[in-house]
C-alpha cells in the first residue's frame, strides 16, 4: 500500500462534510435533531454563565427581592422545557434514529460485500479493512454527528462565556486562549497517535476474536475435545495477548506523555493562574464579592467548554482518517465486471488454454493492468493452480471431473462461475468470452452445491429457495428436498419445512447431521430451474450406499441439464459422459469410464483403490 499522505485541512472537511451529508440523506431527523440539541444546550450554558454573573453582581450592587425572583422564575421555565427536550430526545428520539442509521450504513455495506471479488476474502490486509469498515462505519457516523451537535452546543456556550470573561479582564481571557491553541496542538498529535494504534492493534483483536468464537461455536466443540487443539489455540491466544500488551504499554507511555502531563499540567496550572490573578482583582478592590464568585464559576466554565470545544474540533482529523478508510472500502471496483450483452440459453462452455494462479488475482487494493502479469511459468516452476486447460462441456452432459485433494477441481469451478478471472486464456459461453455477460446474470445459469456449504439460522423452506417464503413456493421446496434426498428426514420433523434450522436463535430449532445438511444444500440446486448444475463434492459427508442413492436422484432430476460433478471419489464416473482427471492443476486424462479404465493411467489406478466400495453396493 502507498505511504499514507498527510491530511490537508481540505480534506478533513471534505470527508466529515461527506459523512454529515451521508447521515442527513439516510436519517434526515438525526441530522436536524443534533443541531437543534446543540442550539439549545448551548442556550442553556450560556444563560446560565450569563444568569449567575448578572445576578451576583446585581445582589452586591442592592437589586430588589422581586426582579430577583422574577429572574430567577423566568430562568428555571427555561431550564425545565430545555431538560425535558433534552431528555425526550436522547431517551426516546435518539436510540430510535441511531438504529435506523445502524441499519441503513450496514445494509449499504452488505451490499457492497456481495459485490466483492471473490479473492478480496483472500486478502488478509483487504479483509482486515472488511472488518473495520463494518465494524467502525455506523459507529463513526453517530460519532461524527453528534460531535457536530456538541460543537453547535461548545461555540454557542463559548462565544457567549467568553464574551463574559472579556468584560471582566482581557488578560484572563488571553490565558484562556493561549491554552485552548496548546490543547489543539496535543489533541491533533493525539489523534494520529490513537489513529496508529488502532491500525496497529486491529489485527491482533481480530485474531483474539477468532479464537474466542472457536470455543464458543458448535462447529469447533468436538474437535476441541478430542484433538487437543485448545493447547495450541490457548498458546496463540497468550502470545497474542503478549502482543496487545506490549502494544498498550507502548501506547500508554504517548498518551501519558500527551494528555497527563502536557494538557492536564498545563490547564491546571493556568486555571489556578488566572483564580490567583482574580483574588488579586477582589483586594485592590476590581472586583466586587458576587462578581468575583460568578467570574470563578464563568472560568471554570469556559475552562472546560474550551477544553470540550478542541477536543471535538480535534477528533474530525481522527474522524476523516477512520472515514478515508471507510471511503477506499466503498469506492473499491470489482474486477470481476461484465457488459451489458444479453444472455442466451446455454449451448455450451468451452476453456481455452486457461490457467490460473492466485497470487494473479492478490492485492485487490492495487491498481492491476493486463500487461503487468507475467504468463505461468512452467511446471515446477510457478504456483499455478491450473496450467493450460482446455476443455468444452455441451448441453445435456454429464461431466465428473475428479482427481484428489489440491488437484485443482474446486479453483476450476470457481473460475466456471467467474469468481475469479483467469490468469492466462478464456472462458467461453456458446462461444463467446463470459466477460461480455454481467456476472450476476451469467451465474444464474449456474446451479451450484460447494462443499463448504452453510445452513442459515433461518426455516427450512427459507434454506431451501434463498429468500423469503410465500405459500405459493410449498410445492417448489417439498420437491427440492425430495429430489435431494430428504424425504424422510422430512417426514420427522414437526413443523415440516417451517422447521426453523440451528438453535441459534431459536430453542425449538433442529441441528442437522452433516449427511442431511449436505441434501438441504442440494435441494437448493433444485428448487431453481439453472441449465448447468455443479455438484462440488455433492456427498463428501455420506457413506457410500447413501452417495449411491442421492446421485441416482440427482442424475434422475437432472436428466435434461448439464451436469458437473466434482469429486475425488468415484462413485459417479461410471454413467458420466465424459470423465476429466486432474493432477495438480492440469487437465491429464479425459475419456468415458471404460476408456479411461483401458488407459490404465492415474485414473484407472484411483478406480482400483476404490473399487471395493462400489462392489459392495453392487451387491
Amino acid at each position: 500500500m502507498a505511504k499514507r499522505q498527510r491530511q490537508k485541512f481540505s480534506r478533513i472537511i471534505h470527508n466529515n462534510a461527506l459523512m454529515i451529508g451521508k447521515i442527513a440523506r439516510y436519517t434526515p431527523l438525526y441530522f436536524v435533531f443534533m443541531v437543534l440539541e446543540g442550539l439549545i444546550q448551548g442556550a442553556i450554558n450560556s444563560a446560565a454563565a450569563l444568569f449567575n454573573y448578572e445576578l451576583l453582581n446585581a445582589v452586591d450592587e442592592g437589586l430588589d427581592f422581586a426582579r430577583a425572583a422574577g429572574i430567577i422564575g423566568a430562568m428555571a421555565l427555561f431550564y425545565t422545557l430545555a431538560f425535558a427536550f433534552h431528555k425526550w430526545y436522547w431517551c426516546i428520539v435518539n436510540p430510535l434514529l441511531r438504529q435506523k442509521l445502524h441499519l441503513r450504513m450496514h445494509e449499504e455495506l452488505f451490499v457492497k460485500s456481495r459485490s466483492l471479488d471473490l479473492a478480496c476474502f483472500d486478502d488478509p490486509e483487504f479483509y482486515n479493512d472488511f472488518v473495520w469498515a463494518m465494524n467502525e462505519s455506523d459507529t463513526r457516523a453517530v460519532e461524527v454527528i453528534e460531535d457536530t451537535g456538541k460543537l453547535i452546543n461548545r461555540l454557542v456556550s463559548a462565544f457567549a462565556m467568553f464574551g463574559i470573561l472579556l468584560t471582566v479582564d482581557t488578560v484572563v481571557a488571553l490565558i484562556l486562549f493561549t491554552t485552548s491553541v496548546i490543547t489543539v496542538v496535543a489533541n491533533l498529535i493525539g489523534n494520529k497517535v490513537s489513529f496508529k494504534h488502532s491500525k496497529e492493534s486491529n489485527p491482533l483483536w481480530r485474531k483474539k476474536s477468532y479464537i474466542n468464537r472457536v470455543y464458543h461455536l458448535a462447529d469447533h466443540a468436538k474437535e476441541l475435545r478430542i484433538r487437543h487443539a485448545d493447547e495450541l489455540l490457548m498458546r496463540e491466544y497468550d502470545e497474542n495477548t503478549e502482543e496487545i500488551i506490549k502494544l498498550e504499554k507502548k501506547y500508554g507511555k504517548k498518551y501519558f506523555l500527551l494528555y497527563g502531563l502536557s494538557w492536564n499540567t498545563l490547564g491546571d496550572v493556568s486555571f489556578y493562574s488566572i483564580i490567583i490573578y482574580m483574588i488579586f482583582m477582589l483586594a485592590r478592590g476590581d472586583m466586587l464579592v458576587g462578581g468575583f464568585a460568578a467570574s470563578v464559576s464563568v472560568v471554570w466554565s469556559v475552562r472546560w467548554m474550551l477544553t470540550d470545544l478542541v477536543e471535538r474540533l480535534t477528533k474530525y482529523p481522527k474522524h476523516s482518517l477512520y472515514i478515508e478508510k471507510y471511503l477506499e472500502f466503498m469506492r473499491f471496483e470489482p474486477r470481476v465486471k461484465g457488459a451489458t450483452r444479453e444472455i442466451p440459453e446455454f449451448e455450451s462452455l468451452e476453456l481455452r488454454n486457461v490457467s490460473f494462479s492466485y497470487e494473479f488475482s492478490s492485492h485487490p487494493k492495487y491498481e492491476f493492468h493486463e500487461e503487468d502479469h507475467v504468463a505461468p511459468k512452467s511446471e515446477g516452476e510457478g504456483k499455478d493452480a491450473l496450467r493450460n486447460v482446455n476443455m468444452t462441456i455441451r448441453k445435456g452432459e454429464k461431466i465428473a471431473i475428479v482427481g484428489y485433494n489440491g488437484a485443482g477441481k474446486t479453483t476450476l469451478i470457481k473460475l466456471i462461475m467467474r469468481f475469479y478471472d483467469v490468469s492466462k486464456g478464456e472462458i467461453l459461453y456458446n462461444g463467446v468470452n463470459i466477460k461480455e455477460y454481467d456476472p450476476d446474470a451469467y451465474r444464474e445459469k449456474i446451479g451450484a452445491v460447494f462443499q463448504d456449504y452453510k445452513i442459515f439460522a433461518t426455516s427450512l423452506a427459507e434454506n431451501v429457495l434463498g429468500r423469503e417464503y410465500n405459500d405459493q413456493d410449498e410445492e417448489r421446496v417439498l420437491g427440492a428436498l425430495r429430489a435431494a434426498d430428504f424425504g424422510d428426514k422430512l417426514e420427522k420433523l414437526e413443523d415440516g419445512i417451517h422447521t426453523h434450522m440451528t438453535r441459534e436463535f431459536n430453542d425449538k430449532g433442529t441441528n442437522l447431521s452433516g449427511g442431511e445438511s449436505q441434501k438441504v444444500a442440494i435441494a437448493r440446486v433444485f428448487s431453481k430451474d439453472h441449465p448447468i448444475v455443479v455438484m462440488d463434492e455433492p456427498s463428501s459427508a455420506l457413506d457410500p450406499m447413501a452417495e449411491y442413492n442421492l446421485n441416482q436422484s440427482i442424475l434422475h432430476k437432472t436428466e435434461e441439464k448439464t451436469v458437473i460433478f466434482i469429486s475425488h471419489r468415484l462413485s459417479t464416473t461410471r454413467v458420466a459422459d465424459k470423465i476429466y482427471m486432474f493432477d495438480t492443476g492440469r487437465l491429464i486424462e479425459e475419456g468415458s469410464h471404460t476408456e479411461l479404465l483401458e488407459l490404465g493411467g492415474k485414473y484407472a489406478e484411483m478406480f482400483r483403490v476404490q473399487a471395493q466400495n462400489y462392489k459392495t453396493i453392487e451387491n
